[in-house]
This record gives C-alpha cells, structure tokens and sequence, in this order.
C-alpha cells in the first residue's frame, strides 16, 4: 500500500477518533493494495483493546452497506460501465469530477478494475491468499482447505457440518468421515468423504472435480453425484448434460500451471492469476495463437519469453507491468 493511515494512541478513550482510525484502515485495505504486513499490523491495532475491536467490526459494517448500495447503484446505471467519449466543458468537467470520484470509487471497492485488488468480499473472508501464494489450513473434524492464488473462502456455518463459500479462486476440500458443504455460485457440493477442487471461472462459471472418493453436486436445476476422477462445470443458468474426466490432480497442487492448446488470451489470464503485476495482451490477432506448456509457478516469465520467440511478439516492461503486442 502507498498510503498508510493514521495510527492510534491506544491511550486514547476518544470513540470518535477510533472510529475515523478504523475507517481509515478499512478504507486503505479496499482501495488500495495492502501487504501481509498490512493485514498483520491492522490485526495487532485491533487487539489493542475491545474498543478498537468494536471500531473495526463497525467500520466494516459500514463499508460493507456501502458496498451494497454500490451494487444497486451499478445495476440501476450499467451505462456508467460504459461511458460514451463525448466533448465537454472544462468547467464542467471540473464541477462533476469530485462527485464521479465518490462514485467510482465505490463501485471500485465492489468490482476492482482488471482485477488489480481483491473486491471488498474477497477481504470480508475467512482464508484468503494473495497472488502467487498457496496455504493450507486444518480445520475441525480433520477437514482440510487447500488453497490457491488469489482464493478467497468465506466460512458461512459451523458446528457439525461446516459451511465454506468459495468467493473466487480455487481451492480443495478434504473430509475424512465429517460432512461439510462447499457454496460456489449457484450450486453446493456435499462432501463426507473424499476430496474436491472446486474453482471459480470467468463468466460466473463453477468448475468441481473430484479427486478422491464421491461428492454430490446439487444446482438449481438439477443434482448429480460425481466419483473420482470425473468433473462438471455450471454457470447460474445450468449444469453440463454430462460429466467429464478429470487429472487426478490439479498442477497447481503440484507447484505447476499447465496450458492445454489454450489461446494466448487465456494463457495470460492464468499468468496474471500467479505472477505479481500484470501482464496485458495488446494484439487481438496474437491473442488467439495457441499454446500448450507445463511451468512452475515459479517461472511463469518464462512463458513470457517462449511467446515472445515463438511468435515474434513485442515485449515492452515498466517494472512488473509487461505489455505484449
């Protein structure tokens, strides 16, 4: 993050300036681009005292109903994610900036652009990972989450079966005996026992493969069991007639991104999903050349470099922004 918020006296009993300290943090972590040290030290703030604690639980409250209202706002103006190019006047100009600034900055916190900073969902969870980094976590009832870059899940339910959401990214779920459910989209996955991966993909697509043991997949417009080895894929709307054959695992849980005669455009998408900074596509036709490759996670500029031999492409860098045309 570039900015950084005020900090606190902690001998400070004044509720109004912990309030302003506890927005300026939740403020800063949903419009900017905070660190792991970022998250420890507003974690260290908040233990300061149960005042502290009450000023950040209210101040994501209210970031949160700001959130909400952005939504509507969103659907009730989609033009505003459009907007024409037209001339207008200076002064004009001027006088709406200051309004529109609120307002996109709002709608940035519920859809951040190209991605560059998790929304304001991803950060209300429970386990995330930022970009690049893969966890693992050992929950209750010997239920496991493993999860991959840029994987947000929020736990939505406790005690005997344990509720997870998979806000975006991808993740595996493990049980040994203990029933949990897995909520991604429009659709559940039950597990007893076995384990699943379960991915969020572009087009609020779902993606479960099971890779051990049975899972059931129920979506509103139908229920299907799948055992391992097998895959199915739905959107809001509906689920594939058919299940599919799956790897046994994903290459990401082997340290691996695997590109099956993928078009350029998708392949980029998946660098972006591991490598810090970005990496933009500029050509339409390069776009749609196809590439198939196996790399670590670890070398993914290496693909980079092949696209650049392999098509003649031009790479210009600016730190860790890379521009391919």
């Amino acid at each position: 993050m570039n900015t950084e918020p005020v900090h606190p006296d902690p001998s400070t009993p004044d509720w109004a300036a912990l309030q302003r300290q506890a927005h300026a943090w939740v403020r800063e972590f949903a419009t900017g681009k905070p660190t792991v040290a970022d998250m420890a030290r507003v974690k260290q703030w908040r233990g300061l005292s149960a005042e502290h604690e009450r000023a950040w639980t209210q101040a994501c409250r209210d970031w949160k109903a700001l959130g909400a209202h952005a939504e509507a706002f969103a659907e009730q103006r989609p033009e505003l994610a459009r907007p024409r190019p037209r001339r207008i006047d200076r002064r004009v100009f001027l006088g709406a900036a200051a309004s529109a600034f609120g307002t996109l900055a709002v709608v940035g916190v519920v859809r951040p652009p190209l991605g560059l900073w998790p929304s304001w969902r991803e950060w209300q969870s429970d386990y995330r990972t930022a970009t690049g980094e893969q966890r693992q976590f050992t929950l209750a009832h010997d239920i496991r989450l493993n999860l991959n870059t840029q994987t947000s899940v929020a736990l939505r339910g406790q005690g005997d079966q344990p509720v997870f959401e998979l806000v975006s990214g991808e993740a595996a779920v493990s049980a040994a005996g203990a029933a949990c459910e897995v909520l991604a989209g429009q659709g559940r996955v039950l597990l007893t026992r076995g384990e699943v991966e379960v991915r969020r993909l572009p087009g609020d697509q779902v993606r479960v493969r099971c890779t051990e043991g049975s899972t059931e997949v129920w979506h509103p417009t139908r229920r299907i069991t799948l055992v391992a080895g097998q895959q199915v894929t739905y959107d809001p709307n509906s689920m594939d007639d058919r299940v599919r054959p799956a790897p046994p695992v994903s290459a990401w849980r082997q340290g691996m991104v695997a590109f099956d005669d993928q078009p350029l455009s998708d392949v980029v998408d998946e660098i972006n999903r591991y490598r810090p900074g970005r990496v933009v596509l500029m050509n339409d036709a390069l776009a749609r050349r196809r590439l198939s490759a196996r790399v670590s996670v670890q070398a993914l500029d290496e693909v980079v470099e092949h696209i650049e031999r392999l098509y003649g492409a031009s790479v210009r860098r600016v730190g860790d922004l890379v521009i391919l045309s």
